[in-house]
């Protein structure tokens, strides 16, 4: 019985690698190709090992893009609180007091604050063409609109106050860190649910 669960196990594993390795060969068979600009690293750590850390201008751009948002957001409820009657306002805490007590202590909420500071979304990209051929440039954040024909969609993390689009490190072999010490950009080829597979740098 012991062997049969293992072999089951053994074969469930083999498979979902196989399948895993197969989606990836047919994204990077099928998918286009996109070029993303290396943001800055630490200097004193660029090449470790076999990989190089990497960044990316869009990280940047989302990031910044998400803090306006964000601003946006609590202007609207702070000129909103100013309309709304002192009267109502005192109904409103008094209604979210009850709730709070209501709610049992060994109750696991998560705050407003935390789901901000860890969130997840997508960002819209343009291909531009612009230094080379495929770079594409962060346009805004997805809101549902339709995209244009040059634009695609580019899933993120936000993560604290750090923001995650592809791949953080691209490995290589070893002895060969001289050919992408000069690197400006990273090359993906894009899957259609906004997730990026890194194949090189350029």
């Amino acid at each position: 019985m012991r062997r049969l669960y293992i072999l089951v196990v053994l074969v469930l594993f083999l498979g979902g690698y196989a399948l895993a390795a197969q989606r990836m060969e047919a994204v990077r068979a099928e998918c286009k190709t996109i070029l993303l600009a290396l943001a800055p690293v630490d200097p004193r750590a660029p090449l470790m090992g076999d990989y190089m850390a990497l960044r990316y201008v869009v990280n940047n751009d989302i990031r910044k893009a998400l803090a306006a948002q964000k601003n946006a957001q609590r202007n609207a409820q702070e000129n909103a609180a100013k309309a709304t009657p002192k009267s109502a306002q005192k109904d409103g805490q008094k209604d979210g007091q009850k709730n709070e007590q209501k709610a049992e202590p060994s109750e696991k909420v998560t705050t407003a604050r935390e789901q901000k500071r860890n969130a997840e979304g997508f960002a819209v990209l343009r291909i531009t063409n612009a230094p080379v051929p495929q770079a594409a440039t962060f346009v805004r954040l997805d809101d549902g609109s339709p995209l244009q024909a040059d634009e695609f969609l580019l899933g993120y993390r936000l993560r604290g106050y750090e923001v995650t689009s592809a791949a953080p490190a691209f490995y290589f072999q070893e002895g060969t860190a001289h050919q992408y010490a000069g690197a400006k950009f990273g090359v993906f080829k894009l899957a259609a649910d906004g997730k990026t597979l890194l194949v090189g740098l350029q």
